[in-house]
């Protein structure tokens, strides 16, 4: 269950974050998953107020994922504390997170279907 555990809004998007870890018990896989303010959900401005992760990264339980606003290439390091941490990016030009005054959503994928024909070439292809 991946959750929101901190925001940093800031001016500048190198600077702003969110902070989500999965507080489960089991390993997730984070492509799928999305974040949204509410703002982007009841004004349907999903695409300047939300991310959806692409990167297909295991996430084991506790471990921390960090969305950054900017520009960067996506990779695992450690905290400070020496925790393991995924650090992925936006790829804004600007801030997202500044201006939403409403709740951040973390949304989960449920379920994936591939048909038995794709599912071959998908699984050769990895």
């Amino acid at each position: 269950m991946l959750r929101v555990v901190g925001v940093q809004p800031h001016e500048s998007e190198g600077l702003e974050f969110v902070l989500l870890q999965n507080q489960g018990h089991m390993r997730l896989i984070l492509r799928g998953h999305a974040v949204f303010s509410e703002t982007a959900i009841t004004g349907g401005d999903i695409r300047n107020a939300g991310h959806i992760f692409s990167e297909d990264e295991s996430i084991g339980p506790g471990l921390f994922v960090m969305l950054s606003t900017g520009c960067g290439e996506p990779h695992w390091g450690r905290t400070k504390d020496g925790a393991y941490i995924f650090h992925t990016y936006m790829n804004r030009n600007s801030s997202v997170w500044l201006n939403c005054s409403a709740p951040l959503h973390v949304l989960g994928v449920q379920h994936t279907y591939i048909d038995r024909s794709s599912k071959i070439e998908y699984l050769v292809a990895k």
